[in-house]
């Protein structure tokens, strides 16, 4: 497999590239497309700006792994330091880094697009043999209340004794040893994600990977063959080195909502709606505090979500409501989360071992955009709608409510100034919460829009077959086409998604 994968920090370029297809990024879409179209017998180059890291090489250790998998670093956020974008870059993309949770775009989410943004050909109907391709390609299966960590089970035990309907979610691991660190990469290789499914079927069949390669302009795009400007990296992805490029026929960006949407605002690309509608889905992360150990490290860290507030067939928005996840944050990023400094930090960090966390998951409507900063980096402007903060206010409340019925001493909201839940009529202070910029550690990990698909130029920058309006044969493939939230966790949506508009490629080009 090593000779379909070349690392250009170690080699040298290529100089120029030819291929039929050239794919801009390597995870959830990029992999997917890469191997159906490769396994179809075209000629596919990917290119992606992480590194490849597997087994040890993913050593858990939180400021080196954030330093890797991550995109600038952990360190990217909004405009006004509001939320901050998780993001992978790394080969294999976001799968690599995520808590493994699958969650299929909701039927009526999909009927909801239909409606509201003339995508009849995402319906259920047409899209339900490629998310069982997803669910395939992930080895999805359900969650086992056996697999339920101390955490998780404090979680669900706060909801049903309030009667609060929940579940244990289905994910994609094999074979799993319970270290709890995977948002770190997994260094046993559990995680079915697309650096062990799609990309070495994708290598099997011809596909070429380039990694240490950024794209970062994009021509000729009217034309039959696009060139496409690209740098390698250093060996840690610091600094852009010597520069190559690539002439390919076909070109799909897959790098996530926000790095597909930068691509083509550089070089230039498509129309008005290009940087618009973005989606981040903002979640924000509370911890209870209990008297006996609750070890949240040890297990899978999140398996089991309250779903009793959520919609998934909301008139208006489709997606909304909330939802309560359990989760669990490495030392550092634990640390980091807390509404707390100097003393008062590292005594509370003493009590690690007795904290069970959690995400509150409210999807958003898609107000936010893309642009280009000064530097010629990715700036993302986000504005917070009352509409969202409400419901995170609502989230606060149900999760201490379900936190305090499961035992907990208390309830810590990382807000400014700190906000201490230990009773019910503590709620009271959650109605004053006004989530100003940089007052709440908002995390977003789920991003989407940006290419918004529509069936007409006036209403989108994509058409239904990914294609950018005002282009040949330049596509978007991952979530940037997504026109509003698909899922409270969007691995399965664009895989499924990847398959559907690949199926429609393979048979454009024949």
């Amino acid at each position: 497999m090593g000779e379909g994968i070349v690392d250009l920090a170690r080699e040298a370029p290529p100089g120029r590239l030819t291929a039929e297809v050239c794919i801009i990024g390597s995870g959830c879409a990029g992999a997917t497309a890469a191997r159906r179209l490769a396994e179809a017998g075209h000629e596919v180059v990917v290119l992606e700006e992480g590194g490849d890291f597997t087994g040890k090489q993913l050593t858990q250790r939180g400021t080196a792994m954030y330093d890797q998998l991550y995109m600038d670093r952990g360190g990217r956020t909004t405009e006004d330091a509001s939320v901050s974008i998780l993001q992978g870059r790394v080969l294999g993309g976001g799968g690599v880094i995520n808590a493994c949770d699958v969650v299929p775009p909701p039927e009526s989410v999909l009927e909801f697009w239909g409606r509201k943004y003339g995508l009849t050909g995402f319906s259920a109907a047409a899209l339900r043999p490629n998310i069982q391709r997803a669910l395939d390609d992930l080895g999805a299966h359900p969650g086992r209340r056996a697999e339920l960590n101390e955490a998780n089970m404090l979680l669900e035990r706060g909801a049903q004794a309030l009667g609060y309907r929940g579940e244990a979610m289905m994910h994609n691991r094999r074979e799993c040893i319970g270290l709890g660190t995977c948002l770190l990469g997994c260094p046993a290789n559990a995680k079915q994600n697309p650096r062990f499914v799609a990309i070495p079927a994708a290598v099997r069949a011809g596909a070429r990977f380039y990694t240490r390669a950024r794209a970062v302009r994009v021509r000729h795009t009217t034309g039959e063959l696009k060139l496409i400007e690209a740098r390698t990296l250093d060996a840690k992805g610091y600094h852009e080195r010597e520069p190559f490029e690539i002439q390919a026929k076909v070109l799909i960006l897959a790098a996530n909502a926000v790095g597909s949407t930068h691509l083509l605002l550089r070089s230039g690309i498509g129309n008005e709606h290009i940087g618009q509608h973005l989606s981040l889905q903002p979640q924000l992360p509370v911890t209870a505090l209990f008297d006996h150990v609750v070890d949240a490290f040890s297990g899978i860290p999140q398996a089991y979500a309250v779903t009793h507030f959520e919609e998934e067939d909301n008139p208006e928005h489709g997606l909304w409501g909330f939802r309560i996840e359990a989760i669990f944050g490495t030392p550092d990023i634990t640390a980091s989360l807390l509404p707390y400094s100097g003393l008062e930090a590292k005594e509370v960090m003493t009590r690690f071992p007795h904290m069970a966390s959690a995400l509150l998951l409210a999807p958003d409507d898609p107000t936010g955009q893309v642009g280009i900063h000064q530097s010629g980096r990715p700036l993302v402007r986000y504005r917070h709608d009352e509409n969202h903060r409400s419901r995170l206010r609502q989230a606060i409340k149900a999760a201490a409510r379900v936190y305090l019925a499961a035992g907990a001493r208390q309830v810590d909201v990382p807000v400014m100034p700190p906000l201490r839940i230990a009773s019910e009529k503590d709620l009271e202070q959650v109605d004053r919460l006004a989530f100003e910029p940089a007052t709440a550690p908002l995390l977003s990990a789920h991003q989407q829009g940006g290419v918004r698909f529509a069936p007409t130029p006036a209403h989108g920058g994509a058409n239904p077959e990914g294609q950018v309006y005002g282009t040949r044969d330049v596509y978007v493939f991952d979530s940037a086409g997504f026109p509003s939230s698909a899922s409270s966790h969007t691995m399965t949506p664009i895989i499924a998604i990847a398959h559907h508009l690949s199926d429609g490629l393979i048979a454009r080009l024949g």
